[in-house]
């Protein structure tokens, strides 16, 4: 199965449930997250790389969503292709 390798440019509320944030977790995921940031570009990591990193990481731990993201972009190409009339409606 091949898994969306990038990170998504809009937000997909019905894809993705509504969990309450813990307001203590955002300035620890902040901080976590500027570590990391640091260990790649002290690394020479590029930018674009290092968001790929960060997004599959996220897309591993999360239950599902990396399956509903493939579901997603299969069903919108579906419809390009449709739309466009090479591929025919049943």
């Amino acid at each position: 199965m091949n898994l969306p390798t990038k990170h998504p440019t809009t937000s997909t509320p019905a894809h993705h449930p509504a969990q309450p944030v813990d307001i203590v977790s955002v300035p620890k995921m902040q901080k976590l997250l500027a570590q990391a940031a640091q260990l790649a570009s002290d690394a020479g990591l590029a930018p674009e790389a290092f968001a790929h990193v960060a997004w599959q990481a996220y897309l591993g731990t999360v239950p599902g969503v990396a399956e509903r993201l493939a579901e997603a972009q299969l069903d919108a190409a579906i419809e390009q292709l449709r739309s466009s009339g090479r591929l025919p409606r049943a």
